[in-house]
């Protein structure tokens, strides 16, 4: 299971809490809404994923082995805007990783691959009580996890991504899209394939139903839906049949925000699609909790 790969996939969520957004920022996929000017933040949270299913073909299948995954990632996110429309940042994510069948057990624990990223805005467009907004984006994924831990903590390839978000907010109402294409290296002689996320998200503030006052207590409900197909991985020029194929993620959640600084979140994370190639585990129901402060 490359673990290190699929923490860089959904880790992109900062904290632009300002007087303008209606709501707060998506839970899992990304958001065009920057910080302030100069505005620094921290985002911690806790995303467990689980791997106990195995699949030939996208079809389930009886595992002899008993196989399975458990990835308890914790990512330190923190972005700085160097400008009002130019965000940069670093994700360094802590990761434990247990894995175990009936030939034994085996845990690792430690640094994964650290990422730098950076993200403009390419069109604003603001009216009264809404926003439409599309940025550009890039990441670095860099070999900082031990790929030789049983289980491997990274991939020990260097990995780059560009893609775009957008997102309209309105008055109680957020629509958010994100792509991204991931030129994933080799390690070693084998070579990772290239990957494409694409992800949706749809937020409703339930409360408060108008602003009166700001700041006031706000509950938010997001809908959000994560895709991720995958390339065939190349072993000294080999394809590995047993790896790629298309995923696809619904995550319900919640999110509160008690002060323009700070919010607490929570989603599950519910495979709706898993169309694997060859014979690989596929991913069981996850979930993810997490805080965000904004600092000045």
């Amino acid at each position: 299971m490359k673990v290190s790969r699929f923490v860089c996939s959904i880790l992109f969520f900062w904290l632009p809490l300002t007087r303008l957004l209606a709501q707060g920022p998506p839970i899992n996929s990304d958001t065009p809404i920057l910080l302030g000017l100069e505005g620094k933040a921290v985002a911690l949270r806790t995303i467990i994923v689980n791997k106990s299913q195995l699949y030939r073909d996208g079809n389930k299948i009886s595992d002899p082995l008993g196989q399975s995954v458990r990835a308890t990632v914790v990512p330190v996110v923190v972005p700085y805007n160097v400008t009002s429309d130019l965000l940069v940042g670093v994700i360094a994510p802590l990761l434990s990783v247990r894995s175990k069948s009936t030939a034994g057990r085996a845990t690792s624990t430690g640094l994964s691959d650290i990422s730098i990223f950076a993200k403009h805005v390419l069109v604003q467009v603001d009216a009264l009580q809404e926003t439409f907004r599309i940025l550009g984006k890039a990441s670095l994924k860099l070999p900082t996890g031990k790929k030789n831990a049983v289980p491997s903590l990274g991939t020990g390839s260097w990995d780059f991504s560009v893609g775009g978000v957008a997102g309209w907010i309105g008055k109680r109402f957020g629509i958010y899209g994100d792509v991204s294409y991931a030129l994933n290296g080799s390690s070693e002689g084998y070579s990772y394939g290239s990957t494409l996320s694409y992800n949706a998200a749809v937020g409703f503030r339930i409360s408060p139903a108008v602003y009166e006052t700001y700041p006031l207590t706000q509950w938010n409900l997001y809908l959000e839906f994560l895709g991720k197909y995958a390339a065939k991985d190349d072993a000294n020029g080999v394809a590995n049949e047993n790896s790629g194929g298309n995923t696809l993620i619904v995550a319900p959640g919640v999110q509160w925000i008690p002060s323009r600084v700070f919010l607490a979140e929570g989603a599950l994370q519910i495979p709706a699609l898993q169309s694997l190639n060859g014979t690989q585990l596929g991913t069981d129901i996850g979930f993810v909790v997490g805080i965000r402060l904004l600092l000045y």
